[in-house]
């Protein structure tokens, strides 16, 4: 299974004794993103322990910054940079494959989708497709996160018999309401992004309009988890 490590705002980043043995139990590549500012910044795809914590080192992360570290174990698409964490929340299965970008909404997983899962599929792993088939059709902009009506409705459907639970991130209570509001823990950063190893599309502000708006077909469209079975098995066979 996966390791996610999350240090929110105010709380001490791991050491690097910790992000060794993190990385040694679950080698098969790793991943963090960092909220700054309004938007999040993405890395991903360090195959090698040494490359992650120079990456790490170089960020001088603080105390006010909020970071989640991933490390993956593959049970879908093989072993590779471009399926490590996190993922950004796009509807282009495109964007699941860069390993530096900014977005809106970050997102790292942990275990198996059995919905998304195909172990035919050796380039989109389960949460990748799941992201893009989705989630990314539920959640459509940043508030959404904070939306009770739209994190309810995500709760309690079911697909081929399988019912999907989500589970918000736990954040303090604020003024004012009854129970006050809920942090949902999406990761944002800072516009003036710049990628890091020389990604073409590293650091283009504003360049997937996706993460701002969906085109209209995508916005029209049924909700996926009401796709019949054989309309999900062609989706499927497009991917290859």
């Amino acid at each position: 299974m996966c390791i996610i490590c999350v240090s929110k705002s105010g709380v001490r980043q791991p050491g690097e004794a910790t992000i060794r043995a993190m990385f040694l139990n679950n080698p098969h590549g790793a991943g963090y993103m960092v909220a700054r500012g309004g938007r999040v910044e993405i890395h991903k795809g360090f195959m090698n322990l040494g490359d992650y914590l120079r990456a790490i080192r170089a960020e001088c992360f603080t105390l006010q910054d909020s970071v989640v570290y991933h490390f993956r174990i593959s049970t879908q698409a093989g072993v590779g940079p471009e399926m490590t964490h996190p993922f950004p929340l796009s509807t282009r299965p495109e964007r699941m494959r860069q390993l530096d970008l900014s977005c809106r909404v970050g997102v790292a997983h942990n275990g198996v989708i059995r919905l998304t899962s195909d172990p035919n599929n050796e380039r989109y792993s389960d949460p990748a497709i799941f992201i893009t088939d989705y989630l990314s059709h539920i959640i459509r902009r940043r508030a959404d996160l904070r939306d009770q009506r739209v994190m309810d409705s995500m709760n309690g459907f079911e697909v081929d018999g399988r019912r999907i639970s989500v589970e918000p991130a736990q954040g303090k209570k604020e003024e004012g309401g009854r129970g006050g509001k809920r942090s949902y823990g999406g990761r944002r950063s800072d516009d003036g992004y710049k990628g890091k190893r020389g990604s073409k599309d590293s650091g283009r502000r504003g360049g997937d309009r996706s993460d701002r708006t969906f085109r209209k077909d995508e916005r029209d469209s049924d909700r996926p988890w009401k796709r019949t079975a054989a309309a999900r098995d062609a989706r499927k066979k497009r991917r290859f």
